[in-house]
């Protein structure tokens, strides 16, 4: 539920053929003939757009083209065929994507003289509206919002940028058919259709917006609460703690008044209406057990509460199980953002280039600045700006044009100290929190780290901890719901495409209402074998412990399951002065299956071909035994299958500061030219069947590139140091003793 709200197709027009479309034949000197530009246009393409792999884009494309065209039959059928592609992973999405276009063109196609237009609009619209089931009804609102001055400004733009020569690319008339397409019926009927869907939903439900609450410290929490009519009066209460303010928030109380709860949305002090200043993960501690007292006061309270939402919103949760509440039941942390040195703003204390543009993303405004997070450009030039001048990471704030105190903040404190302890639980807290939770993440989650982070600690100091997970191959998106089919060149296993949304309601339900466990938590882990079809189940997180095979990282570059008694060693030099590779860093790709690997400042070691296939599940684990020129370093250990075709699949990364591989609390430098020991751990989890004829790449290499702090190893706070610091290229020594453990699972 973190609010990345899903629009299917938005930033998926990939076009493979740049065929152009002659315009000579009308005029365009115009902009203001931008209609007749558009129409023509959508006739070429008609017959012109050559058919799609990836049927959804197609479809989404020709439907809009063809309402243009006025072919609208034909433009409801290209619809029906869009829908029937995404049922297969949203059903909910499917049935009210293109709703706003369907009901003009039934409306068209009753008043073509625009006679009685907004009477049988409204007829056509309920006729949809009572066919939707209740959820789709829900986001349908979402459909009929728009922004026409800046649609009418892009509609230029294309218009003014990209007819050249009298001519415009297939792919640019593609995205400007599109765009008008949107103006044309929104400025038509998007007005009505949110007046009627608003009109619908006072029949459903009670929404109380806005209210305010004042905390113990004059802190000021703004709340929005969603009741069912039809539901009984006293209910347990579902509540979103979230930091993305945005009225369409609403929907996802909503979807949970629906299911019979009653749906709370509470966004972070700072947000929405509170005049507080915002100061990320701060204050959740303290504010949602007020915002629970409130809660359970309510005549419509049953006094339980759960809790639910990704990332910020799955972080939160631990935050309130910190002080845990007793009104509070159950939480479901989705991709849970593991706050301080696990996975942001830091990886195992590696300050991260994002962090800056996450913060823009929700201080600049009281509610959500989407379009400065989505200028990529934007971001992407700042990050190497600071890269190539080699100016110090504390700047990049003022690189990035705009002054900030939390990212400042944030870099007085890279330790795990008490800033960022006093946030989540820590250690002995974990032993206190006696709810029964369900966790959900990926192996491709940027916040998986987070997540196991606090599964492993609640077992940990918690023995009888009563806490699920559930992980498959999926990214952050995924982890919450959104579930990809692609995934960066992998094609998923089709059990991995799960309804969330029913697991998670049905374990609120286990728990609030005393129904049954979901039926797919089998055993407390869950998790999907990938290039098996199939899910699997433990009891134990340290189930995947048990077994593993062990490589030595040889100076030949191989790795080696004999160890070598001699101290040879590999070397690596990278010259920290060196920006010349800002753009091919910015560029890469980073997919999840690659026909090659970007090997530069990396030591490669590849073991020989395996005879026979095996499950590689769990975290990979290992030592380094190494010397350094300088004080400090920061490491990556990327680890792939060479798979029988010769393609790479990204099984598992690990970043590290040397210097706080002992302990993440205090820095102890390294001694130049001494041997060192690190021990390898907190990297991603996999399970993934390795097949026969594979072989495991091991990349080992130094961490220089736009989306991280470099560590120029002289000892100082590295938020500070500049690339004056480099001086002599970094030389490491890798030696034959290092080893890393692959876990695997034997039958």
């Amino acid at each position: 539920m973190k609010k990345f709200f899903f629009i299917y197709f938005v930033f998926c027009l990939q076009f493979v053929w740049c065929q152009k479309i002659s315009l000579k034949q009308i005029d365009i000197k115009n902009v203001s003939n931008t209609e007749n530009i558009v129409k023509y246009l959508a006739n070429q393409l008609k017959d012109r757009y050559i058919e799609k792999k990836d049927k959804g884009i197609y479809y989404d494309d020709l439907f809009r083209i063809n309402i243009i065209n006025e072919n609208y039959n034909l433009s409801l059928s290209q619809l029906d065929s869009l829908r029937n592609i995404t049922m297969k992973n949203n059903s909910m999405i499917a049935s009210a994507m293109g709703s706003q276009f369907e009901i003009y063109i039934n409306t068209v196609k009753r008043a073509p003289n625009k006679d009685n237009f907004d009477k049988i609009y409204e007829e056509e619209f309920k006729k949809k509206y009572e066919k939707l089931p209740l959820k789709s009804q829900i986001i349908l609102s979402q459909y009929f919002t728009y922004d026409p001055i800046s649609l009418k400004k892009d509609i230029n733009g294309i218009v003014t940028n990209n007819i050249k020569q009298d001519s415009i690319d297939i792919s640019d008339a593609i995205k400007l058919c599109r765009k008008y397409n949107i103006y044309d019926v929104g400025n038509k009927t998007f007005k009505l259709g949110a007046y009627l869907i608003k009109k619908s939903e006072k029949e459903v439900f009670t929404i109380y917006d806005s209210i305010k609450i004042t905390t113990k410290d004059n802190g000021i929490l703004t709340l929005s609460v969603v009741l069912n009519n039809k539901a009984p009066k006293s209910q347990s209460t579902i509540l979103i703690n979230t930091i993305y303010s945005d009225p369409k928030n609403i929907n996802d109380a909503k979807k949970l008044a629906s299911d019979n709860y009653i749906g709370v949305i509470l966004n972070t002090r700072g947000k929405y209406l509170s005049n507080n200043s915002i100061e990320p993960f701060e204050h959740e501690v303290e504010d949602i057990n007020e915002a629970i007292n409130w809660i359970i006061k309510q005549p419509w309270s049953n006094g339980k509460v759960g809790m639910i939402g990704g990332s910020y919103l799955g972080f939160s949760q631990w935050a309130a199980t910190k002080k845990l509440h007793p009104a509070l039941k159950t939480i479901i942390p989705q991709a849970a953002v593991g706050i301080g040195t696990e996975d942001f703003p830091m990886n195992n204390n590696i300050f991260t280039s994002y962090a800056i543009r996450w913060l823009n993303y929700v201080v600049n405004s009281k509610m959500t600045d989407y379009a400065d997070f989505s200028d990529v450009k934007k971001w992407n030039s700042t990050y190497k700006q600071w890269y190539i001048t080699g100016k110090p990471f504390r700047q990049l704030d003022s690189i990035s044009g705009k002054s900030s105190i939390i990212f400042q903040r944030w870099l007085n404190h890279p330790s795990f100290d008490s800033y960022w302890k006093n946030m989540i639980p820590y250690k002995k807290d974990f032993s206190k929190i006696n709810i029964p939770i369900l966790t959900i993440t990926g192996y491709f989650d940027a916040d998986q780290l987070g997540a196991l982070y606090y599964l492993k600690n609640h077992y940990k100091y918690n023995t009888s901890a009563d806490h699920y997970l559930i992980i498959g191959p999926y990214d952050h998106s995924g982890a919450q719901g959104y579930i990809k089919s692609e995934l960066k060149g992998y094609t998923i296993d089709s059990v991995a495409n799960i309804d969330f949304s029913k697991i998670w309601i049905d374990w609120f339900d286990y728990i609030l209402k005393d129904g049954k466990k979901p039926s797919f938590l089998k055993n407390k882990i869950n998790y999907q074998v990938m290039g098996t079809n199939q899910w699997k189940n433990v009891n134990s997180v340290e189930n995947f412990n048990k077994n593993k095979l062990k490589f030595y990282l040889e100076n030949n570059g191989l790795l080696s399951d004999v160890k070598i008694n001699d101290e040879s060693f590999s070397s690596l030099k990278v010259d920290l002065k060196d920006r010349s590779d800002a753009d091919e860093l910015l560029n890469l790709k980073n997919d999840i299956v690659e026909n090659k690997i970007y090997t530069k400042n990396s030591l490669i070691f590849t073991s020989n071909t395996f005879e026979k296939s095996f499950e590689f599940s769990g975290n990979f684990s290992g030592k380094f035994r190494f010397s350094i020129n300088k004080k400090d370093i920061d490491i990556y250990i990327y680890l792939y299958e060479l798979m029988p075709n010769g393609r790479y699949f990204l099984l598992s990364n690990y970043l590290e500061r040397a210097s706080y591989n002992k302990n993440n609390e205090k820095r102890n430098l390294l001694t130049p030219n001494k041997k060192e020991t690190i021990s390898i751990s907190n990297n991603k989890f996999i399970s993934k069947k390795i097949e026969k004829g594979s072989k495991l790449v091991a990349m080992v290499g130094l961490v220089k590139t736009p989306y991280y702090q470099i560590n120029y190893g002289t000892g100082k706070d590295v938020s500070d140091e500049t690339i004056l610091d480099a001086k002599e290229p970094l030389e490491v020594k890798l030696y034959n003793d290092s080893y890393i453990d692959v876990p695997i699972i034997q039958e």
